[in-house]
């Protein structure tokens, strides 16, 4: 899900043809994005009215470009992705950082309730990966996973208190 926002908020700028929006992705994600994929996504949300068809740039030599453009659809469709607070979803990193990405788009009570339901799923995970390492003594290298792990899940814990309190100051900021 988290391409579709990526893809989504390319267009939010100014329209692009499907190259720009793949470079767009790639550099945005750190990942590949193939034709493949990336071609069926956009023809499905022209189909839902979320982005449309405004030009074709041609080039001699070169097939034709299509230009694509988000729709007030689209926008919305946008902002529903980001919204989406499914713990599942969150629970992977990249969906849950492509959401905090764009917190710029979101109001407060989104951004909190985004921060909230990761932190759900970071102290239950701890909670289990510290169970997990208690029981290790036997397995030395997989005790060092568990370590591992578990300061990652610290760390993200401490950065999401950080979070928070961005988002506090930023109420306060709107607020006076």
């Amino acid at each position: 899900m988290y391409s579709d926002i990526v893809i989504l908020r390319s267009l939010l700028s100014e329209p692009k043809h499907g190259y720009d929006i793949k470079k767009y992705v790639e550099r945005a994600t750190g990942g590949l994005l193939n034709n493949n994929t990336l071609y069926p996504r956009l023809r499905r949300f022209e189909q839902r009215g979320e982005i449309e068809k405004v030009a074709e740039e041609t080039s001699p030599g070169r097939p034709p470009r299509t230009v694509y453009r988000i729709t007030g659809e689209g926008r919305a469709r946008l902002l529903a992705l980001l919204r989406d607070v499914d713990p599942a979803s969150l629970a992977k990193e990249e969906e849950f950082q492509v959401r905090v990405g764009h917190f710029d788009l979101m109001e407060d009570a989104d951004r909190r309730r985004i921060i909230e339901a990761r932190r759900a799923f970071l102290e239950h995970s701890l909670a289990a990966q510290e169970e997990l390492a208690a029981g290790a003594g036997h397995h030395p290298w997989g005790l060092r996973v568990l370590r591992l792990n578990i300061d990652k899940h610290r760390l993200e814990l401490a950065w999401l208190a950080e979070l928070e309190t961005a988002v506090g100051r930023a109420d306060e900021q709107a607020g006076g």
